[in-house]
């Protein structure tokens, strides 16, 4: 059993259905459990024709009334099933405990705590994570991370200076997102991008990826560089405060929204850098995406740099620096990329780990020497 708690189609939900993709279907399968509704659901052909379920708990209510209904229903679901493995894949300690808990009470042999975050937009909720760190120690009996700033977040102290966890890289399709010249010519084109320095973002407008201070950083570079554009894929809650900012900035023809998208290799492609002033990530998958396309990359220093791959393409910023700093950075990186090769960039990546189907086979043996009992 795969369990997550988002309801929209995003980082984890890709991770998740991505591996699923790249197991062996005769010997693994998933059920893709969501305690509300799933996200999973548009893909759902794909996933029943490979003989896999999606199953929402569908609890509504108050909290209390919530948290009831989860419980019966996840440990009535669990029982019914007899699954050899759950896997809560979450950047909430709060679901990590959740669910460990109740298919250790409902005895589950292999339970996996999978750290996908390494902040918390709310401080509150960061000394809670600390605070509540000790019963995430009886659920699970193996604790998966997508980096070490992950594991940091939502792992014990003594759990971290032990290693007694398992990093998985968030692997990716590489040969999808390499860099092609023609597709960037074509779509250069299509856009209206000709002749144009090209920012590009992607990630839901949520306050974590910081979209007000990308926007800021780029009407300072547009101010010095009138020829630039900004490309903005995504969809959510604060997508329309964004637009307001936009409008209020005189950038409504510059910088462009464009909603969920299929085609994110060809816009990487067809960018020139690419702009990541998060708050905090766990890795960003999208980081490791726009490496593969050969795009360089201007990071927030909240974001670990474990996801420097191509150390020469990249740079990280405090976000404490002014938005003109940033703007002169971002140009920088645009100026000393220029003459690069971009089509080598996809073989660093792959060399580092995170080629999508080395990342499966990985998690894909974990599985197997669990169920089969090799591993205790």
């Amino acid at each position: 059993m795969q369990i997550n708690s988002g309801q929209r189609y995003a980082g984890v939900s890709a991770m998740i259905y991505h591996l699923y993709q790249n197991m062996d279907h005769e010997r693994i399968q998933f059920d893709f459990v969501a305690p509300k509704t799933s996200s999973f659901s548009i893909y759902r052909k794909q996933i029943e024709d490979a003989g896999g379920r999606i199953i929402e708990l569908k609890t509504s209510g108050n909290f209390i009334k919530r948290k009831i209904q989860f419980f019966k229903r996840l440990s009535h679901l669990i029982k019914e099933n007899q699954y050899e493995i759950v896997h809560v894949n979450s950047g909430s300690i709060f679901l990590n405990i959740q669910v460990s808990w109740i298919a250790k009470f409902c005895g589950v042999k292999t339970i996996i705590a999978h750290s996908h975050t390494g902040g918390n937009i709310h401080p509150f909720l960061t000394l809670l994570t600390k605070l509540t760190k000790p019963l995430l120690e009886f659920g699970p009996n193996l604790y998966f991370a997508c980096s070490n700033s992950a594991a940091r977040f939502m792992f014990l102290p003594s759990r971290i200076k032990r290693h007694d966890y398992t990093v998985i890289d968030n692997g990716i399709k590489i040969e999808q997102f390499k860099f092609n010249s023609k597709v960037r010519t074509d779509y250069r084109s299509k856009l209206g991008l000709n002749g144009k320095t090209v920012f590009l973002h992607v990630g839901r407008f949520q306050s974590v990826k910081n979209h007000h201070k990308l926007v800021q950083v780029f009407a300072d570079f547009h101010k010095a560089h009138p020829n630039s554009v900004l490309l903005l894929a995504g969809e959510g809650e604060l997508l329309d405060s964004v637009k307001n900012q936009v409008k209020q900035l005189g950038l409504s023809v510059d910088v462009r929204f464009l909603g969920l998208r299929k085609d994110v290799a060809s816009l990487m492609s067809a960018a020139d850098i690419f702009v990541l002033p998060s708050l905090f990530e766990g890795l960003p998958v999208v980081g490791v995406e726009a490496q593969a396309a050969g795009l360089p990359i201007l990071f927030s220093s909240s974001i670990t740099d474990e996801v420097n791959l191509i150390p020469e393409s990249n740079f990280f910023m405090d976000l404490k620096a002014s938005d003109a700093d940033w703007a002169q950075a971002a140009q920088q990186l645009v100026d000393k990329n220029k003459q690069a090769d971009r089509t080598i960039a996809a073989k660093k990546v792959a060399r580092a780990g995170y080629s999508l189907p080395v990342v499966a086979k990985q998690v894909e043996q974990i599985y197997l020497q669990r169920a089969s009992g090799e591993v205790k």
